[in-house]
C-alpha cells in the first residue's frame, strides 16, 4: 500500500520512500481492531508499524486510550520520542512513565490527560495501584519486545495489567524473535490472534557481516577495545553477559584513560540518559553495556557490535546484532572467543562467520596482526618485578657446597643435641 497521506511529509523529511513490509502487513489489521502477534527482524520499522495505525484510532481530548508497554526505560523514552511529532498531527499527547524518573513530575504531566502512555511495568504498577493511572477506558494495548515481556518473570504482571482493561480491549504484541508462549496466546489471554511472522525476511539484515576474533584472554580483548576507541570511523557497542565482567573492563579502560561510556541497569536514570546522549551524538564512539541496550535501541550509524563473550542463545545474538545494519545499512558483528566458541557460534548463527583480526588502527584484517598483547598492554600488577641485585659481599659458595648444605647442617644439629 502507499504511504498514508497523514504521514507523507514525515516520511519525506526522514528520507523514507515506502512502507516496510511489516508496516504494510500490520496497518489494516491493526486499524480494524484485530488482536495481533507481529514478528519481524530488528531494524525493519516495527515501531512505526504500530504507531501509524494506532494514531488514526485516537479521539483527541478523550483521555487515556492507548497503553504501550516496554521492557526498559531507554526503550520507553525512545518510543515516546518517535510518537511525539506524529501525535501532533492528530492533536494528541503522549507521556512516558518510567522508573528512575521523578514520580511527582510524571503525576503532574498525567493531569494533562495524554491519550497515549508509554510505560515500564514497574512504574505503571506503582501508579495503577493508588489509581493515579486508570486503565478502564483503554482501547488498545501494545506490548513491545513481546518475547521479553512475556517471559516467566513478567507474563503474570502483563496479564494482570491487561485484566484491568475493558474485556474488548485490542491486544497487540510486537517482537523481533519468537517465544514459546506465542503458540498458546489464546490460552494465556483468552483470544485468538492474527499472527504475522516475517522473521525470515533478510531484506533489512542483509548488510550485516558476522565475524569471529580469536581472543579468549581479557588482556587481548581490552587491548583491542582500546585500539577501536581511537579509531574515529568506529562507532560501536560492546555487550557483556554480566555486570561483573562489565565493571572489570570499565576499571581497565579507566586505568588506561580510554574514552568511552558505560550503560548498566544499576546506574541512575540520569546517568543512563547522559551516557546515551554522549554516544548517540558521537561525542564518544565506544559504549560498554549489558543486554539492557540490546533491545530496540535505535542509534544512527552504529557500524560495529562486539560480543565480549559468547551470547547465551540465538535470540540474544539477534537482538544484540540488530543494533547495527538497521534498515538495510551495513554493519559488522564481532564475537570474541576461542576455537571451541567459534564452532558454537557457527551453530548458533544462521549466517557465514569469518575469522578476522583487528589491526593497530582498529580495522578488520584477515591476517594475524594483533593476536598477541604487547608487554605494556598488560596491567602492571601482572608484570613480575625484576629481582633485586644482591648486595652481599660474601663470596659465592661452590655448587658442591650448596648441594651438601642441608646434609651438613642436619649432621651438626644432631651432634649438638648429643
Amino acid at each position: 500500500m502507499e504511504i498514508p497521506k497523514l504521514y507523507q511529509d514525515y516520511f519525506k523529511q526522514n528520507q523514507f520512500e515506502t512502507l516496510t513490509k511489516i508496516q504494510d502487513a500490520v496497518y489494516m489489521p491493526f486499524k480494524e481492531g484485530k488482536d495481533l502477534v507481529a514478528m519481524a527482524p530488528t531494524g525493519s520499522g516495527k515501531t512505526l508499524g504500530f504507531v501509524m495505525p494506532m494514531l488514526e484510532t485516537l479521539v483527541p481530548r478523550d483521555g487515556l486510550q492507548v497503553l504501550i508497554l516496554e521492557p526498559s526505560q531507554e526503550l520507553a523514552m525512545q518510543v515516546r520520542d518517535v510518537i511525539q511529532p506524529l501525535a501532533k498531527l492528530v492533536d494528541c499527547k503522549v507521556q512516558a512513565l518510567t522508573g528512575g524518573a521523578n514520580p511527582t513530575r510524571q503525576l503532574k504531566k498525567l493531569r494533562e490527560k495524554p491519550e497515549i502512555v508509554v510505560a515500564t511495568l514497574g512504574r505503571l504498577n506503582e501508579l495503577v495501584e493508588p489509581r493515579k493511572v486508570k486503565l478502564g477506558k483503554i482501547n488498545t494495548v501494545i506490548v513491545d519486545e513481546a518475547d521479553e515481556m512475556l517471559n516467566e518473570s513478567k507474563i503474570e504482571s502483563v496479564r494482570s495489567t491487561i485484566s484491568q482493561m475493558p474485556a474488548d480491549v485490542q491486544m497487540t504484541f510486537f517482537s523481533a524473535t519468537g517465544n514459546d508462549i506465542f503458540q498458546d496466546m489464546h490460552k494465556w489471554f483468552g483470544q485468538e490472534f492474527l499472527v504475522i511472522d516475517q522473521r525470515h525476511d533478510t531484506t533489512y539484515t542483509a548488510g550485516i557481516k558476522h565475524h569471529f576474533v580469536d581472543a579468549n584472554n581479557e588482556f587481548i580483548k581490552n587491548a583491542i577495545l582500546r585500539e577501536l576507541a581511537h579509531n574515529k570511523k568506529f562507532l560501536g557497542i560492546v555487550f557483556f553477559s554480566n555486570s561483573r565482567s562489565l565493571h572489570k573492563t570499565i576499571s581497565d579502560m579507566n586505568h588506561n584513560k580510554t574514552n568511552f561510556v558505560a550503560l548498566d541497569s544499576k546506574m541512575s536514570s540520569q546517568q543512563r540518559k547522559t551516557a546515551l546522549q554522549l554516544f548517540s551524538t558521537k561525542k564518544v564512539n565506544l559504549m560498554l553495556t549489558t543486554d539492557v541496550a540490546a533491545r530496540g535501541m535505535d542509534i544512527d550509524d552504529i557500524n560495529m557490535i562486539i560480543n565480549y563473550s559468547m551470547p547465551r542463545d540465538n535470540n540474544e545474538y539477534i537482538h544484540r546484532s540488530g543494533r547495527t545494519g538497521r534498515m538495510g545499512k551495513s554493519g559488522n558483528v564481532i564475537t570474541f572467543g576461542n576455537s571451541h566458541d567459534m564452532r558454537n557460534l557457527q551453530e548458533l548463527v544462521d549466517a557465514d562467520i569469518t575469522k578476522v583480526y583487528i589491526d593497530h588502527e582498529g580495522k578488520l584484517s584477515k591476517k594475524p596482526v594483533f593476536d598477541k598483547v604487547k608487554r605494556h598492554d598488560a596491567p602492571k600488577e601482572n608484570i613480575k618485578p625484576k629481582a633485586k641485585a644482591k648486595t652481599d659481599s660474601k663470596p659465592k659458595k661452590r655448587l658442591r657446597d650448596q648441594k651438601n648444605k642441608g646434609k651438613r647442617s642436619f649432621h651438626k644439629k644432631q651432634t649438638k643435641q648429643d
